[in-house]
């Protein structure tokens, strides 16, 4: 290299490795290297670069809207000259006359001319040297670095800075760990020992350095979770929630993980294993790796869904991507994309079923006029804070049974950020989330990854596509709360609390997010709206009945020869999808029952499988299906423990605020542990006293009446249908 730039980077180099503070400085130049050398170009317009810069820098715990390293790469190390942004191309290299700039939009950076032909060592040399100074960083500096990434955010920053201090301190979080987050989030340590204590995933005592969770819900309970379980305690001689003596292992029994078609299922740490069993279970621990499998197949957002990469831009783009992106971008009008939204009947695909063109309609209208009155903050350092609104993605797919989110993620995360885009145009909000179940890594590494390649494209950010369009995106993590699945409670989680549910009204349109107009919309739906938008209302409405218009993803799991996600057209009946897509039953067993729509759906008898799977027909036997979960139980099955773990699933997963569902569901399940008093093989109908099958009604119907959101409204609603339907109890 020229011998004045070696001399400028080993000055660099020799005062960042001196001073940790001038880390921001490398980290300037490691963003200009990494755009310039995508964009093939030295020369980048400053409002660019600040921009990338402010956007990946707080994942470094690097304050990115601070532009003193960056200038310092001008002034003090003269690596950099700032070019007039007019036609004169005059460049300007006095380091007084740079101090004194505003940069802002006038002005272009580039490497100093001399050094411009080696722009491919520059970013070999400073990849290298961010990996050594990162890799140098200790315990103690990557909590600092984590502190300091999430104190701007205050409270809001509460639950992602607990779960970052976890990771970098041992897999749990002792109390002075709690006390140093408090004080950078200004949050009281009480505050904050509720919400770590209220999260399944966050551990405020010692566990081994692998977590080993055990799947024990319904579909793995059918596919013999319980013996799993046994073979790993005898093994590690240890019980559930404790860890290994050497300090190796913790083992967790855990409710569903979304990998129903495939059970059973462990997770080991971020590492998901499938179609584990005694004879494998040890193996499998002790695995560096597994990648997820898993069938799914359909018309239209599985269309090309096993394509290798898909989750990748270029591949994307190479199936069409973002098409219906720049169609609402240079063809349509906010408006006109409502429109097009409630013609087509989109619903919600996450069980509510709520018309989304509506939902987005009168968001819209609130967030305009929230914008005419001035309620929100132009110039507030936070990103967040200067939206009048926000879009809002539910990943957190906890439903037993359901696990179609997570194929979307893993496979198609483009999709998905497409749908968001679309509704934030739509809508005219500049800042949304995604959040994600934290059961599900890969598909957060995927999402993740999707969220970095679009912004460096300009699929995110500022003036997107080249138009007056802006909009950011951040990815928040769960850890471990089914609760947070509501969309109150959801919000309450982003804002850093317990993920407990608000009382409604005021609905998300008007106060969600923030206490701001809020769209919140889950995967499928969002992955729904690029098809109506770039084909058209009419184009949706091919497929599937009159009142139920368009296609839905099933998840099919329990005894069926082929479980997996499978897209269908509305009205497709029940038999059609067991028989057809499922191929059936395994060799000489019978259809003893059905779960339609999670534990929170309900029981069809083998007479009801001919059922159209369609909004208005399954309301007509009083039947929904929810999430979109489809399990299959066979008469090699004792119904009663499967109602058991209905039952110890929601008792498990009630967040306690209101008294019917926290009492309500520990009954319930009380009154299923006392009928089955520790038997093991198939009840006689005659063994569940009318005294008993009336409190265990009485309780349902109080929980339905009086509880505050949904977990508690339908916890006793598949229960009650087994009675009803005469599969238990007489």
């Amino acid at each position: 290299m020229n011998p004045k730039l070696t001399v400028a980077l080993d000055h660099l180099l020799a005062d960042v490795r001196a001073d940790s503070s001038k880390l921001p400085i490398l980290f300037w130049l490691r963003a200009y290297t990494t755009i310039a050398t995508e964009r093939q170009t030295p020369r980048l317009r400053w409002a660019k670069l600040s921009g990338f810069v402010s956007r990946t820098a707080r994942e470094f715990g690097i304050n990115g809207l601070d532009h003193a390293p960056g200038r310092a790469l001008l002034t003090d190390y003269a690596l950099f000259q700032a070019i007039v942004s007019d036609d004169s191309g005059k460049a300007i290299r006095d380091a007084d006359k740079l101090r004194a700039l505003e940069l802002g939009r006038s002005y272009d950076v580039e490497l100093r001319d001399a050094y411009q032909r080696y722009l491919e060592n520059i970013t070999e040399w400073t990849n290298n040297a961010w990996a050594e100074l990162r890799a140098r960083e200790g315990a103690g500096a990557s909590l600092t670095s984590v502190l300091a990434r999430w104190a701007p955010e205050g409270r809001a920053g509460l639950l992602p800075a607990l779960i970052e201090a976890q990771e970098v301190s041992g897999g749990w979080l002792p109390r002075e760990v709690l006390a140093q987050v408090g004080q950078a989030l200004n949050a009281p340590l009480s505050e904050v020992y509720g919400v770590a204590t209220y999260y399944k995933m966050l551990y405020t005592k010692p566990v081994g350095k692998k977590m080993v969770r055990v799947c024990d819900d319904v579909s793995c309970y059918l596919a013999g979770s319980r013996d799993i379980l046994h073979k790993v305690k005898n093994v590690f001689w240890i019980k559930d929630g404790e860890m290994t003596s050497d300090g190796e292992y913790t083992l967790e029994t855990v409710p569903c993980m979304g990998h129903c078609d495939l059970a059973c299922a462990i997770q080991v740490n971020d590492v998901t294993h499938e179609n584990v069993t005694t004879d494998t279970v040890m193996d499998l621990i002790r695995a560096p790796e597994s990648a997820p499998r898993g069938i799914a197949q359909g018309p239209r957002l599985l269309k090309n869904i096993e394509k290798p990469k898909l989750h990748t831009l270029d591949s994307f783009l190479a199936q069409g991507g973002f098409i219906a992106l720049r169609k609402a971008l240079y063809m349509m009008t906010p408006d006109e994309m409502i429109a097009q939204v409630k013609t087509a009947g989109l619903v919600g695909r996450g069980g509510a079923a709520f018309p989304t063109g509506m939902k987005w309609e009168l968001t819209a209208k609130n967030i305009a006029d929230a914008k005419s009155n001035g309620t929100y903050d132009l110039n507030s350092s936070l990103p967040r804070e200067r939206s009048a609104g926000y879009v809002v993605c539910n990943a957190d797919e906890s439903e037993t049974g359901t696990f179609k989110d997570r194929i979307l993620m893993e496979r198609h995360p483009f999709q998905i950020l497409e749908g968001i885009l679309l509704a934030a145009r739509a809508i005219s909000s500049s800042y949304g989330y995604i959040y994600i179940r934290g059961e599900y890594p890969l598909a957060y590494k995927r999402v993740r990854a999707a969220v970095e390649q679009a912004r460096s494209n300009n699929y995110l950010g500022a003036n997107i596509l080249g138009t007056d369009f802006s909009f950011d995106l951040e990815i928040r993590r769960g850890a471990g709360a089914y609760e947070c699945g509501e969309e109150t409670a959801l919000f309450e989680s982003i804002e850093g609390k317990r993920g407990e549910p608000r009382t409604k009204p005021p609905f998300p349109v008007q106060a969600g997010l923030f206490m701001r107009p809020t769209v919140i919309n889950n995967v499928e739906t969002l992955s729904n709206i690029p098809f109506i938008i770039s084909e058209g209302a009419h184009e949706y409405r091919q497929l599937g009945t009159e009142k139920s218009p368009g296609t839905r993803l099933v998840c099919l799991s329990g005894h069926v020869n082929r479980g997996g996600v499978y897209e269908i057209p509305m009205g497709v009946t029940l038999r059609e999808v067991i028989y057809d897509y499922g191929l059936g039953l395994l060799p000489g067993r019978q259809l003893q029952t059905v779960l339609l729509g999670g534990a929170a759906g309900t029981f069809l008898t083998p007479d009801e499988i001919d059922v159209p799977l369609a909004f208005e027909s399954l309301n007509a036997i009083n039947a929904t299906l929810g999430s979109g979960a489809i399990m299959v139980i066979d008469n090699s099955v004792n119904l009663w423990h499967v109602l058991k773990r209905i039952a110890h699933f929601f008792k498990h997963e009630s967040c306690g605020k209101c008294f019917p569902c926290q009492i309500g569901t520990q009954r319930q399940l009380e009154i299923i542990e006392r009928a089955l008093n520790g038997r093991t093989g198939r009840l006689d109908k005659l063994e569940f006293p009318a005294r008993e099958r009336q409190l265990l009604f009485d309780t349902g119907i109080v929980m339905k009446d009086a509880s505050l959101c949904g977990l508690g409204q339908f916890a006793a609603t598949a229960i009650m249908s087994a009675f009803e339907k005469r599969l238990v109890g007489g």
